[in-house]
């Protein structure tokens, strides 16, 4: 009996040695294979990209008259819901980036919905006489020459704020020139979409305009414009 728990013992000593030799292994295995199977910091960060919804993204323009004889004017409500692009979103939001367009032929002049909406310095509806030379000095050669620069283009240069109140601070091109403008922006991001929305007061001369004068400047526009947006827009599923 003696020799039998003698080699017992030499046994368990040598699984004791070995079990703890595999605890050690053990140790500094696990904690690599387990960071090997997380995704890694690039795969975190890989920018998502949504593609603008035309049906629910919207631009307004208020007008607003003045000069002396501004009592035989009109404020007025240019719109446009028809803008196309895309907007790349990344883990920090600060480093996203958009790019949007819209055609100036189709800006529409006060549609009776969205001055109602506007209030009371839009009342009432305009005569189709009055939008209809409304529209053709906003597209004609003294303001956005739509016959030769078909399109405005915005793009993003730099995004700073924090979300979900960011300032987006964009080139956009008006009647083939460049000119830097800052749109405040509230934003809100899902996996699969985005909301963005904002409101600025801009002078004309900001995107390269000049206001709209008659009769010696007495019937005019005012310099300053207010510029009301939303843009949304849905996730682009990587087969499309």
């Amino acid at each position: 009996m003696g020799p039998i728990r003698k080699t017992t013992r030499i046994r368990a000593l040598a699984i004791a040695r070995w079990g703890g030799l595999l605890l050690v292994v053990l140790a500094f295995i696990v904690p690599f294979a387990s960071l090997a199977q997380e995704p890694s910091a690039g795969e975190h960060a890989r920018p998502v990209q949504y593609r603008v919804d035309s049906d629910s993204s919207w631009l307004r323009v208020l007008v607003y008259r003045g000069g002396l004889l501004r009592g035989f004017g009109h404020n007025h409500v240019i719109s446009h819901n028809d803008i196309t692009g895309t907007v790349m979103f990344t883990q920090d939001p600060r480093q996203s980036a958009l790019t949007l367009e819209f055609r100036v032929a189709d800006l529409a002049v006060d549609e009776p919905e969205l001055r109602a909406l506007e209030g009371a310095d839009f009342p009432g509806q305009i005569s189709q006489k009055d939008i209809a030379g409304t529209r053709a000095n906003m597209l004609g050669k003294k303001l956005l020459q739509a016959g030769q620069f078909p399109s405005v283009q915005i793009r993003s240069e730099r995004i700073t704020g924090s979300m979900p109140d960011m300032e987006i601070e964009a080139t956009v091109f008006v009647r083939g020139a460049e000119f830097t403008v800052i749109f405040p922006a509230s934003v809100e991001v899902t996996s699969d979409s985005f909301v963005a929305s904002g409101e600025l007061d801009i002078r004309h001369a900001e995107i390269g305009l000049s206001p709209f004068k008659a009769i010696f400047g007495t019937l005019r526009v005012r310099d300053t414009l207010v510029l009301k947006y939303k843009i949304s827009g849905s996730r682009i599923i990587a087969s499309e």
